[in-house]
């Protein structure tokens, strides 16, 4: 009873923030409160600040691309990024899951930004984890892909 009433609670928080300031109801939408800490910080990873600025349309060798060219640069790179698991079914181990600038704690909460998503396919199984988590792998933009993610890393390893 108490999780509904939370939910409840806070779900007509956001409505009603979201009557009175649609712009603050996004900004809550992307960084709730309880998660404004970040994606944990590791020297020499990639920053997602930099995997955000994907996703305007633009016009790049005679086609619209949805990556700004310095973006186009990484594809195929190896990379590292420092991130959270959200695994894609229970297990202790996981070759396939994404990888979040964000912790994945609360059900109510939108992640928001498909753009600090990144989906991982692992050279082999990686241990779950509820913390953060540094992954190398190749990274790849899907320009042509029908996934509504923007980045998938391959061939990933915990780093």
């Amino acid at each position: 009873m108490r999780r509904r009433q939370f939910l409840t609670a806070s779900v007509a928080g956001f409505a009603c923030t979201a009557a009175a300031s649609p712009a603050l109801a996004l900004s809550i939408q992307d960084a709730p409160a309880h998660l404004r800490l970040g994606p944990p910080d590791l020297a020499g990873a990639l920053d997602w600040s930099q995997l955000a600025r994907a996703g305007e349309s633009m016009y790049r060798d005679g086609r619209i691309s949805r990556f700004p060219a310095d973006l186009h640069v990484l594809d195929g790179q190896d990379v590292t990024l420092a991130g959270y698991m959200m695994p894609f079914h229970d297990g202790e181990r996981h070759s396939e899951f994404v990888l979040g600038a964000l912790q994945f704690h609360c059900p109510a909460c939108m992640m928001g930004d498909l753009r600090r998503l990144v989906a991982v396919k692992a050279a082999a199984p990686i241990a779950h984890t509820e913390g953060p988590l540094a992954i190398r792998g190749r990274l790849r933009l899907l320009e042509d892909s029908a996934s509504p993610l923007y980045y998938r890393l391959d061939a990933a390893t915990t780093a």
